[in-house]
This record gives C-alpha cells, sequence and structure tokens, in this order.
C-alpha cells in the first residue's frame, strides 16, 4: 500500500488566528492529494491561506503550523 496524505489549509490573516491548520481531506494518495491543492489554489486563491499536503496523521485539527528548516 503507497503512503497516505492529508491536505491542510493554513490560514494566513492578520486579524485571526494564524497559521491554525484546518483539514480539506484526509487518507489520500500523493496524486490525489497534490490534485486536492491544485484545486484549492485554483478556487480559492492564496491571499487568506495556503494548502498543503502532509503525511497522514502528522497534524490534527487546529493545531499550529510548523515550519521545517
Amino acid at each position: 500500500m503507497s503512503e497516505l496524505y492529508d491536505v491542510v489549509a493554513v490560514n494566513l490573516e492578520t486579524n485571526k488566528e494564524t497559521n491554525k491548520v484546518r483539514f480539506m481531506a484526509q487518507g489520500k494518495t500523493l496524486p490525489n492529494a497534490e490534485a486536492i491543492v491544485s484545486m484549492a489554489v485554483m478556487r480559492r486563491g492564496l491571499d487568506e491561506e495556503f494548502f498543503a499536503e502532509v503525511p497522514a496523521g502528522k497534524y490534527q485539527e487546529g493545531d499550529s503550523w510548523m515550519v521545517q528548516p
């Protein structure tokens, strides 16, 4: 079985709680997770939040986004 990924949205607005993770999809294959990210960018843009695929289980709803060095 191939590795699974979650798709998350991370809020960037300064007047709200920033860097909080919100799930968009869970347990997807990498090609499907990438497609969900692409659709989210096309539909919602990147002004208020960004979207990423991460290994399944790395984040819980409401966690803070961690920038890896």
